[in-house]
């Protein structure tokens, strides 16, 4: 059986009357991969944020496996979280090499 590193229950996220994230359910497996893909303003990137710990919801939670190996819920306590890697929005490079902006 593989291990749960990250698990969504009814994650939900508002902005004032937007609903950005609504009741997401998920569970990510040790060694997974994976991306979200949707329109603009689906909640993928919010999604992302709340997971990173970037952003709190605004009900639901999220446990992510813990050094220990126990999935923890990040809202109690983030100190023993595993790290993670995360490539939220767009990267940004400069248009021109060094020399062209000197």
């Amino acid at each position: 059986m593989t291990e749960t590193v990250i698990k969504l229950e009814n994650l939900c996220k508002k902005f004032g009357s937007l609903t950005a994230v609504n009741n997401i359910n998920l569970e990510v497996k040790k060694g997974e991969v994976i991306g979200f893909i949707g329109p603009n303003g689906a909640g993928k990137t919010t999604t992302l944020k709340l997971i990173a710990r970037l952003m709190k919801p605004n009900s639901g939670k999220i446990f992510i496996l813990n050094k220990k190996g126990i999935l923890q819920n990040t809202l109690d306590n983030s100190k023993n979280l595993i790290e993670m890697g995360f490539l939220i929005d767009i990267p940004h490079f400069y248009d021109s090499t060094p020399y062209r902006l000197l």
